[in-house]
């Protein structure tokens, strides 16, 4: 029996499957992709590629056949898109004999948060409880590695602009949950049930950010408090669709609340390390 991911030729998916190929053989790996042609490198390292896709019942089943383990990545789309999808991806896991279900959702998830996406992973988490199968949550904060798409604009003009105002996220490099999911799949009998809560050292507010990108590069960088409607106007000129521009401003609306500042343990207790700081993250991205 194999232990699948899906979503594996995403970011996230070829980091936990580069990580835990460290810890298991190639080929009690699977990967479900949309599209196979892009995971050819997967399969040249003996790891099992299908075609699966969360919009398609039977091809989900089929794909997950003759797993015992799956992680679920959290798809990309609209909330009533990705809910159905995330559902479509529990019944296939249940109709195929998956014993255990692994889902990447999102630390404190609330139908009622300001950040949108954070319903979809409260109804997946549902759903999988529901579902009877034993389960493993990871709530993961948000990945540090999204701040460098700022560094440009603020290398050219010294701004870096964020609506945050002195919010404090507890920011968590992608690789490091990544790294956690793997040691969950290598051994998910020691997690059935449990839910962790993924989060950087500290909440750091985006002042402390521009600090660290001027500290690393030597320029002179400060944080602009931008406001929220002068955001927004920037997310949809760059042409992003309208459920991540709402999803994006209600981050930062939700953060100035003091939802995403409370630091965890758990990615220590998992790992046996602490993750990466913001500073180091930042420092060593940005070195030239």
């Amino acid at each position: 029996m194999k232990t699948l991911i899906t979503g594996a030729t995403g970011q996230l998916g070829r980091l936990v499957v580069k990580h835990l190929l460290d810890r298991i053989p190639a080929n009690d790996i699977a990967v479900s992709v949309r599209t196979p042609a892009k995971a050819d490198d997967l399969a040249a390292k003996g790891i099992d590629v299908r075609h699966g896709d969360f919009d398609d019942l039977a091809l989900m089943t089929e794909a997950f056949k003759d797993v015992e383990t799956v992680l679920i990545i959290s798809a990309e789309a609209d909330n009533a898109t990705r809910i159905k999808q995330h559902r479509t991806a529990v019944d296939a896991a249940k109709a195929a004999g998956v014993k255990h279900i692994v889902y990447t959702s999102i630390v404190d998830p609330r139908a009622d948060a300001d950040f949108t996406y954070s319903a979809i992973h409260l109804d997946t988490e549902n759903y999988i409880k529901q579902s009877g199968l034993n389960h493993t949550l990871l709530r993961n904060s948000f990945y540090a590695d999204l701040l460098l798409a700022g560094v440009p604009h603020a290398l050219e003009t010294g701004d870096f602009g964020a609506p945050a105002g002195d919010a404090k996220i507890t920011y968590i490099p992608r690789t490091d949950l990544a790294e956690a999911a793997a040691v969950v799949l290598a051994k998910p009998d020691d997690h059935i049930n449990a839910t962790y809560d993924l989060t950087g050292t500290k909440g750091v507010t985006h002042a402390e950010i521009a600090g660290y990108i001027a500290k690393a590069t030597g320029k002179p960088v400060r944080y602009v408090d931008l406001p929220a409607e002068v955001h927004t106007g920037i997310l949809t000129a760059i042409g992003l669709p309208g459920h991540l521009v709402e999803a994006l401003s209600g981050l930062y609306v939700g953060a100035k609340k003091g939802d995403y500042d409370t630091v965890s343990q758990d990615f220590k207790t998992l790992v046996g390390r602490a993750p990466q700081s913001v500073e180091d993250f930042i420092s060593k991205s940005l070195a030239s």
